[in-house]
């Protein structure tokens, strides 16, 4: 990356995230911001705003089309930051952006979610990848040598599901490029045949509620690029990636098998706890929920109390850690499995040092060390149980007991 490439920021975000970047003794070579590395698409009144970053300050350009319309150009002046308005759309967005030398980026905007179905049967083959954490290139590198998708990062799977068991963002410093690959990635299976799930972890709802303590010098270094805070490249109703991310459930279910982020030992239906983290996401509260100084005069203290209760509890489907951290809560684990009508239960979140079977096999954790080299895949035999196998970086299967 150029030098000239900071030198059109403001100083005030120049000085602090260059000393969040050599702080983590990483040089700024290494950083990609161009293309869907620094794409952020927000909502803007009844239009929306498309922002990217080109490692050269020059014109960039923006081609967009939308269903049988024509395709529709817009330039912007010689810089390295880059935003132009588009009118919303009640049919999806082809976005097509760059500049002349660099930055070129193309996705497809949808304009409307659906929350997701937290209930699925019938699906012979699921594959999980627990947290990923920014880490692109490797995501990229199992699922492409997992013959889940081809050097285009098209779906090439068929009817199998891929699960994504949340805390795709902090950490990492390729979080925000990974978003935009799931986002695309979720498209690309539906069209061709099999279903990507992503569920929500801690991170998730940590960036979303504006507890940035985790987040990559290099993305809050982005952030800054834009000149907005790095919450809003995920606010739940105002940017395109948060409202997206609003739809997508705290726990799944698919066929026998129960999922979520960190594990579920509360009683509650697999329904009340999605639809209760949906409610608080779409509050005015909720993106302000964990900042600091917290504005009382705006917001209710006792509702974000209420709120931070149920989404930061440590017992909860996004933070519990115990079933992993001891093998003693077997009969609470039988207990959820029962009342779930499920027999095996998968989780992310807390680290092991390989995805690992626990509980004579009703539990399965896949939260690794090197976030995104390992996954799990889970098969059907002829008899309707599953076989279950973990899968390396080169797309090596290994049984697992």
């Amino acid at each position: 990356m150029s030098f000239v490439f900071y030198l059109s920021i403001p100083f005030y975000f120049f000085a602090s995230s260059f000393y969040g970047i050599f702080n983590q003794s990483i040089t700024p070579k290494e950083y990609h911001f161009d293309g869907k590395y620094g794409l952020y698409v927000s909502i803007v009144g009844d239009h929306y705003q498309v922002h990217w970053l080109t490692s050269a300050a020059e014109e960039g350009y923006l081609n967009t089309q939308s269903g049988e319309l024509e395709k529709v150009s817009y330039s912007t002046p010689k810089s390295t930051i880059h935003k132009v308005q588009i009118p919303l759309s009640d049919q999806s967005v082809n976005l097509d952006f760059g500049s002349l030398t660099g930055g070129h980026g193309q996705i497809t905007i949808v304009p409307y979610y659906d929350r997701d179905d937290f209930e699925f049967k019938g699906v012979d083959s699921v594959y999980v990848l627990g947290d990923t954490h920014g880490n692109y290139e490797e995501v990229v590198q199992i699922l492409q040598n997992s013959k889940l998708i081809d050097e285009t990062h098209q779906w090439i799977g068929g009817n199998a599901h891929l699960v994504f068991l949340g805390d795709v963002l902090d950490r990492g410093m390729d979080a925000l490029r990974l978003m935009w690959f799931i986002y695309e990635l979720e498209q690309s299976a539906v069209s061709n045949g099999g279903q990507i799930h992503l569920i929500l972890g801690n991170h998730e709802i940590m960036v979303m509620s504006n507890d940035l303590r985790y987040v990559a010098a290099k993305e809050q270094h982005l952030a800054n690029m834009h000149q907005v805070s790095y919450q809003q490249l995920y606010h739940p109703t105002r940017s395109i990636l948060g409202r997206w991310l609003s739809t997508k459930p705290v726990a799944l279910k698919i066929d026998g098998i129960l999922f979520a982020h960190a594990g579920i030992i509360m009683g509650s239906s697999l329904k009340s706890f999605n639809d209760q983290v949906y409610e608080y996401t779409q509050t005015p509260i909720f993106s302000h929920l964990m900042e600091q100084p917290f504005d009382s005069v705006s917001f209710s203290q006792n509702e974000r109390e209420e709120q931070k209760d149920y989404l930061y509890d440590s017992f909860g489907p996004l933070w519990f850690r115990g079933y992993v951290k001891t093998d003693t809560l077997g009969s609470y684990l039988d207990a959820i499995l029962i009342n779930n009508r499920a027999k095996l239960h998968v989780v992310g979140h807390t680290t092991v040092p390989n995805i690992s079977t626990l509980y004579k096999g009703k539990l399965i954790a896949t939260n690794i060390p090197r976030a995104g080299s390992e996954m799990l895949l889970l098969t059907k035999n002829k008899r309707q149980k599953y076989h279950r196998f973990s899968i390396n970086l080169s797309g090596d299967f290994v049984k697992l007991q």
